[in-house]
């Protein structure tokens, strides 16, 4: 860069951005030689995932095999921020949000981008620590996830309260657990594990650029395409399309056990989204002050917690609906 980056970072720490996400905020700024996005650590953002490497290392070894990932043009660790380009378009979300049937160009691309993110390299990727699991222990992985899952519910003592009210079990993947050895071993690849409405652009010349690679892993393939199906609430037609579409894009070692395990994996999918989501949720609807507003957050709790429920054994007691939700945040957050 031409310009000074610390300058441009100085700027936006002064300035609210229009694209945050929950781990970083972006600020879009003119740096002189066009726009650029200074991207920065949201204040207080509570790790609700598993994370390996650090952004920018991902995205720099990424650049020349995934043309469709952001362009990195600075880091910096001390203060921590990044640079990218800047993408001019329209968050797929804001052309076709939920319910909505994706433009047949985000489709297209997306397979794409499966085809491309499974043939990274492994050599030009970060070293991953001694203690992850090693290629093809699809089974370490899994555990890896739920672990997350169970330290998450016993995080927060103000939360514990909350989770037994709304009928979540002391170890919600329990049962995930004893199916995780059942899962078909894999050759691992790079994973994104973030792809969804929000952090995809449609460019004007119909492209689109994959945004937001902080989560990114070093794992099973399959859950990749799991995390995809779940963020996206793809109707079931356009779910089987996503499958198809990842099937022809993956390399012929990565796809045995392919069904099975997809359906493993949105089932862990469902209860890291209960567990989380009960926190998240929860706070929400305990900092908002119109009625509708928080019912209609306790109504969407109150489906999460729903879909966890098959995969958590739970037992005879009904699922909570949206007043036992509002009940519970009130007595136990308010």
């Amino acid at each position: 860069m031409t310009v000074d980056p610390l300058a441009l970072y100085e700027e936006a720490r002064l300035r609210e951005g229009t694209q945050s996400g929950y781990y970083n905020r972006n600020v879009r700024l003119d740096s002189g030689c066009g726009p650029v996005v200074v991207r920065m650590r949201a204040d207080g953002a509570e790790t609700m995932d598993l994370t390996l490497w650090p952004e920018a290392e991902v995205l720099a070894a990424v650049g020349p095999h995934v043309p469709s990932a952001p362009r990195l043009l600075h880091t910096s660790s001390h203060p921590e921020y990044q640079v990218h380009a800047f993408v001019e378009g329209h968050l797929v979300d804001e052309v076709a949000p939920v319910g909505d049937p994706l433009p047949e160009p985000v489709s297209a691309h997306v397979e794409t981008f499966f085809r491309q993110v499974l043939r990274v390299p492994a050599h030009v990727l970060p070293a991953v620590p001694d203690d992850w699991p090693r290629s093809g222990d699809t089974a370490g992985f899994a555990r890896r996830l739920l672990d997350l899952v169970r330290e998450i519910r016993h995080r927060d003592d103000a939360f514990g309260g909350l989770y037994e009210a709304l009928g979540v079990p002391g170890d919600p993947c329990a049962a995930l657990r004893g199916r995780a050895a059942g899962l078909t071993q894999r050759p691992f690849r790079l994973l994104h594990a973030d792809i969804h409405r929000r952090n995809m652009i449609l460019t004007p010349e119909k492209r689109v650029v994959f945004l937001d690679w902080e989560l990114a892993l070093w794992g099973d393939p399959v859950y990749d395409l799991a995390d995809h199906i779940h963020k996206m609430s793809y109707a079931p037609a356009e779910r089987s399309a996503a499958t198809e579409g990842w099937e022809r894009a993956a390399p012929a070692d990565c796809r045995p056990g392919l069904r099975p395990d997809l359906d493993y994996y949105l089932a862990y999918e469902a209860v890291k989204s209960a567990v989380v989501d009960t926190v998240r949720w929860g706070r929400r609807i305990a900092a908002e002050p119109d009625p509708d507003a928080r019912h209609a957050l306790a109504r969407e709790l109150a489906g999460k917690l729903a879909a966890a429920r098959p995969h958590w054994a739970a037992g005879p007691a009904p699922a909570p609906s949206p007043d036992d939700v509002l009940a519970a945040v009130e007595h136990r957050l308010s």
